[in-house]
C-alpha cells in the first residue's frame, strides 16, 4: 500500500490527478481499505484474542482448582493443550489459523514447564526454566516465520538473562543496577535489530511490517538512556565508556534509519532521547551550581520547549526531504 500511495502522490504533484479523480484512484489503490481488508482485519484480530483467552482460560483453571487437582490431572491438562495446539498447526498450516496455533503451543509448553517445576521442586533456577523453553520452542519460531513468535522468543530470552542477573547478582557482582547488565541488554537487541533490518533486506516477505524492528529499537533506546541518565547522575560509579556506547547507538540509528531505511518513528525516539538526557544534564549542572533555585526550574522549562520545539522542526524537515526523494525516485522509474 505504501508504494500505491507514492505513486499517487506523485501524480497529484505533477497534476495528473485533478480532485474528481483523487478520490477514485485512492479506492482502486484500496486506500482506505476495502470491506473485505477490513473483514480480514477482524478476523485475524479475533482469532488472537481467542487464542489469549482460550490460553488465559487454562492458566486460570489451574490456578482457581490447584489444591482440588490431582498431579497428573495437572500434567495431562497441560500437555493436552500443547498437542491439541499442535494437531490445529498441523491441520491448518495452509492457513493463517495455523501460526495462532502455533504461538498457542509455545505458551503452553511454558505452562508446562512452569507445572513440573513446580509439582516437583527440582531445585532449578528459574533461569534454567527459561532457557529451555526458549531452546524447545526455537525449531517452532523459525519453522512459523510468525513475528508474534519471534518477539515472544525474545522475550522469554529477556526473562531468563533478567533472573540470570538476579540469581548471580551476590557472587559476581552483577545486578541490574549495574551498568554492565544493561550493557548486555543494549549489545543484545541492537544485534537482533540489525539482524532483523538486513534480514527483511534480503525479501523476506513475512518480515517487512515495521512493528517488531521498532519494539527492538524502542528497547534498545529506553536502556541505553538509562545508562547515560546513570553516567550523568552518579559519574562517579559508571564507566566512562557508556557514554560512547550512547553516542554509537544514537548515530547508528541516524545513518541507518535516515538514509537507508528511512522512518520517523526511530529518529523521533533517538530525538526524545537526546532532549531527556541533556535535560537530565543541564539540571544536574544547575542544581549542583544554584541549589535548586526558581531559576533553575525556569531555565529547564524554557530549555525544554526549546529542545522540543527543534526537534519537531527537525523531524519536519526530514520528512519534507523524504517526501522529496521518493517524487525523484517515482520521477526516475516513470521517465524513460
Amino acid at each position: 500500500m505504501h508504494e500505491r500511495q507514492k505513486w499517487i502522490a506523485y501524480w497529484w504533484e505533477r497534476s495528473a490527478l485533478s480532485e474528481q479523480q483523487a478520490p477514485a484512484a485512492l479506492r482502486l489503490a484500496g486506500i482506505p481499505p476495502s470491506r473485505q481488508e477490513w473483514r480480514l482485519w477482524i478476523d485475524r484480530l479475533l482469532l488472537w484474542l481467542g487464542v489469549a483467552a482460550l490460553l488465559a482460560g487454562l492458566i486460570f483453571f489451574v490456578a482457581a482448582n490447584w489444591s482440588g487437582m490431582g498431579r497428573f490431572f495437572k500434567f495431562a491438562l497441560a500437555e493436552l493443550a500443547v498437542l491439541i495446539s499442535l494437531v490445529a498447526y498441523v491441520f491448518c498450516a495452509r492457513f493463517r489459523y495455523g501460526n495462532a496455533a502455533l504461538l498457542a503451543a509455545s505458551l503452553a509448553v511454558g505452562a508446562l514447564l512452569a507445572l513440573i517445576g513446580q509439582t516437583y521442586q527440582t531445585g532449578a533456577d528459574t533461569f534454567e526454566l527459561f532457557i529451555v523453553w526458549a531452546l524447545l520452542i526455537f525449531p517452532w519460531v523459525l519453522m512459523a516465520r510468525l513475528p508474534a513468535l519471534w518477539v515472544l522468543w525474545l522475550i522469554i530470552l529477556h526473562m531468563a538473562y533478567v533472573f540470570y542477573v538476579t540469581t548471580f547478582e551476590a557472587l559476581w557482582g552483577f545486578s541490574l543496577r549495574n551498568e554492565r547488565a544493561l550493557v548486555v541488554v543494549v549489545l543484545f537487541d541492537s544485534c537482533a535489530l540489525i539482524a532483523w533490518e538486513w534480514f527483511a533486506a534480503q525479501g523476506r516477505a513475512w518480515m517487512h511490517g515495521r512493528w517488531v524492528p521498532r519494539l527492538l529499537a524502542l528497547t534498545t533506546g529506553v536502556v541505553v538512556t538509562v545508562l547515560a541518565i546513570y553516567l550523568i547522575l552518579d559519574h562517579r560509579n559508571t564507566n566512562g565508556w557508556t557514554s560512547l556506547l550512547y553516542i554509537l547507538v544514537l548515530a547508528g540509528m541516524y545513518v541507518g534509519y535516515r538514509y537507508k531505511i528511512p522512518d520517523i518513528f526511530m529518529l523521533a525516539g533517538g530525538a526524545l532521547s537526546i532532549i531527556i538526557v541533556t535535560t537530565i544534564g543541564l539540571g544536574k549542572v544547575l542544581f549542583d551550581s544554584r541549589s535548586g533555585d526558581v531559576g533553575s526550574y525556569f531555565l529547564l522549562s524554557v530549555f525544554s520547549m526549546l529542545a522540543t520545539a527543534g526537534a519537531a522542526w527537525w523531524l519536519r524537515h526530514i520528512t519534507h526531504e523524504l517526501k522529496s526523494e521518493a517524487s525523484e525516485e517515482n520521477r526516475e522509474e516513470v521517465s524513460p
